[in-house]
């Protein structure tokens, strides 16, 4: 976001992109639900990309750091509590309006979700933790997708118990937003062998109908899953075999990137022949053609091929594939985009101190 904030959340865009941070309260439902997660250290080249393992909320905290303080956000967080308790009175209305009501209650979670991290006291992260299930549970309908949302998200990020049950039954939740919400709460739990009791909830979600919940899921899975997870790793092969089509394409690739992480060999193949390679990606579609055009679709341009392997190399630095590492070290060695080549050469030296070999 470049431009300078006002006191009103800017307007939502029709179809934000994967990673995009969750719109600002009082914006409109969005068409597509959001995407994941914190910028790896190459985050400024590959922030418009799916096929790295998702976790929003630093982005989110960052953004919603900055309005808060524009906003003079400054009420207590007992003063969001009750806001959250209260009715959303009409909520959205016809014509894009909606009700105050609804509107301060947005707030109210998006603000709790920023002060979180200040909060180092276990009883009282236990006592907002516990206060944000309720209001979850109780004062949240089904349709307030937004809501749902950022409590997850706020909840993950306490990681206190209790909260990673409310998470995980909104995995199954009726709007994909929610749904993605629960994907991010789970990722932000702050103990990630905990974290893994949503294995079974995150896999029965490689067969989501949306795209974006589906290719958030794969690469969650590609953190918190380990090579003994024959379960997931079942799931994440057909999930890789069965996206099919350009809508589904980033599932299948985050498929791909998660099972190398997991030590495939056979994924491992397709990443280093597909997804880290240039050719390769100059080959494949941009995208679907506009309807009712004819011909093919456009070639991917080299721009987006750039940000599909910088996506790639952000989640396989702790890959142990040889061929994976032998593309790596090629791409460090020859490709002819300078800041591929900067990334490429920075994992091989990482890998280098970490395992005591030379580059």
């Amino acid at each position: 976001m470049t431009d300078t904030p006002s006191n009103e959340p800017p307007t939502q865009p029709s179809d934000p992109g994967p990673t995009e941070p969750l719109p600002m309260p009082g914006q409109s439902d969005p068409a597509q639900p959001p995407p994941q997660p914190t910028p790896t250290p190459f985050g400024l080249q590959i922030a418009q990309l799916v096929v790295i393992p998702a976790v929003i909320v630093g982005v989110c905290i960052a953004l919603a750091w900055g309005f808060a303080l524009l906003a003079g956000a400054k009420d207590s967080i007992d003063t969001h509590l009750m806001k959250l308790r209260q009715s959303s009175g009409a909520g959205r209305m016809a014509m894009g309006l909606q009700d105050p009501r609804y509107k301060d209650r947005g707030l109210a979670a998006y603000n709790i979700a920023t002060m979180i991290p200040a909060i180092s006291n276990p009883t009282e992260k236990k006592r907002i933790s516990d206060a944000l299930v309720e209001i979850l549970d109780q004062h949240v309908a089904p349709d307030e997708q937004v809501l749902q949302a950022y409590l997850l998200m706020a909840i993950g990020q306490l990681g206190q118990p209790g909260g990673l049950e409310a998470i995980i039954t909104h995995t199954q939740a009726t709007h994909p937003f929610a749904r993605q919400g629960a994907v991010s709460g789970v990722l932000n739990w702050p103990d990630q062998r905990d974290a893994r009791r949503a294995l079974p909830g995150l896999t029965s979600m490689l067969a989501d109908d949306s795209p974006m919940v589906r290719a958030s899921v794969a690469a969650s899975l590609g953190r918190l899953a380990e090579p003994g997870d024959k379960q997931v790793l079942t799931q994440l092969r057909a999930a890789m075999e069965d996206s099919v089509g350009i809508k589904m394409r980033e599932a299948s690739w985050n498929a791909a990137v998660a099972l190398t992480r997991l030590g495939d060999a056979n994924a491992a193949r397709f990443v280093a022949g597909v997804l880290l390679d240039r050719d390769t990606l100059s080959q494949l579609p941009a995208d679907q053609p506009a309807a009712g055009s004819p011909g093919e679709s456009p070639k991917m341009p080299p721009g987006a091929a750039d940000r599909v392997i910088l996506a790639t190399l952000a989640s396989l630095s702790d890959s142990n594939d040889p061929l994976i590492w032998d593309k790596i070290q090629r791409l460090a060695d020859s490709d002819p985009s300078r800041v591929i080549r900067n990334a490429a050469s920075q994992l091989v030296l990482s890998r280098a101190k970490r395992t005591g070999r030379q580059p």
